[in-house]
């Protein structure tokens, strides 16, 4: 197979990890599978958001191969970023030449100021999707995808959404075996579907292989965690004996039924109490906790805190 050709678009202020993130992850296949060019308007150092951090460019005037992805980059001079007209009309020219664009996290705001997600759906960092929503009435804000594909477009949430909208792409080129294989180069899951909640880092389950026999289950348990999640009830919507069904967890889950279903509901408490003022008790019923009490316990033993000491500290 050919190289496949990416060209970053940068400017200054834009977010280091939004570049750093997806180039190393597509560094992850191999070197010999993508050629990746940092591209910025008149070239040279474009200093990052992160202090010290600058990362050196072409200008993209010299860029004459053809691009297969273009990668947009945000952070949290996207929005201010997208009222610079020459940079505008060098996305649209550089859309015109590519097969698919990416947009990571405010990196959307540029996209969508040159008119390329006019009419669809798309996401971005949660922090921006009220601005975006209320600066492009004709865009769908979609406010908890990590990332979405409408078409050539793909867009995604921030910081380390650009590794999963990255694993994404790779997938969609190269395969679920090249992309598994560059998720556990950088040491992720792979691997966190695009619907999933921003919040979320447990949800989508945290298998060893995206084809695992769990895949699918993790998925239910993640929106139905109000219920009855009992092993022997699991196994059966799994298809599976109790024996093999424990098993299964423990291969693909690293754990039991029993410690996942209440790692899951911990992880689903926890951001609801980071994020929410609701009672602890209706998020203890919420999360299939039953109690307060019952909750407290778990949360002691899986992250050695208690329900209100989380939201005194993080709570908003």
């Amino acid at each position: 197979m050919a190289s496949h050709n990416v060209c970053f678009l940068i400017y200054p202020g834009v977010a280091s990890y939004d570049v750093a993130g997806p180039v190393q992850a597509f560094r992850a296949t191999g070197l010999d599978r993508y050629n990746v060019v940092l591209g910025s308007v008149a070239g040279g150092l474009i200093e990052s958001d992160c202090p010290g951090v600058a990362f050196g460019s072409v200008s993209v005037a010299s860029i004459i191969n053809p691009i297969d992805t273009l990668v947009i980059p945000g952070g949290t001079y996207g929005p201010e970023a997208a009222n610079d007209p020459v940079l505008i009309q060098w996305v649209g020219n550089l859309a015109r030449r590519a097969s698919r664009v990416a947009c990571v996290c405010t990196g959307a705001f540029l996209a969508a100021e040159a008119g390329l997600l006019k009419g669809r759906r798309a996401a971005t960092h949660w922090r921006y999707c009220d601005e975006m929503a209320h600066r492009f009435r004709s865009i769908k804000v979609e406010r908890d995808p990590i990332w979405i594909r409408d078409g050539g477009i793909w867009t995604s949430a921030g910081i380390s959404a650009s590794v999963d909208l990255t694993l994404a792409l790779i997938e969609e080129d190269l395969g679920l075996e090249v992309a598994l294989q560059a998720a556990r180069e950088l040491v992720v899951f792979f691997k966190r579907p695009g619907g999933q909640s921003q919040f979320s880092t447990l949800l989508s389950g945290q298998i060893a292989h995206a084809k695992g026999p769990l895949q699918d289950l993790l998925a239910w348990i993640a929106d139905n965690l109000w219920a009855d999640l009992r092993a022997e009830v699991l196994a059966k919507r799994a298809g599976m004996s109790l024996r093999t069904f424990a098993r299964n967890c423990v291969e693909h889950a690293g754990m039991t039924p029993g410690k996942l279903v209440e790692s899951l509901r911990v992880e689903a408490a926890r951001e609801a109490i980071e994020k929410s003022d609701m009672p602890l008790e209706s998020i203890a019923v919420r999360y299939g906790f039953g109690d307060e009490q019952r909750m407290r316990r778990a949360f002691v033993r899986q992250v050695r805190a208690t329900p209100s000491e989380i939201r005194a500290r993080f709570g908003r």
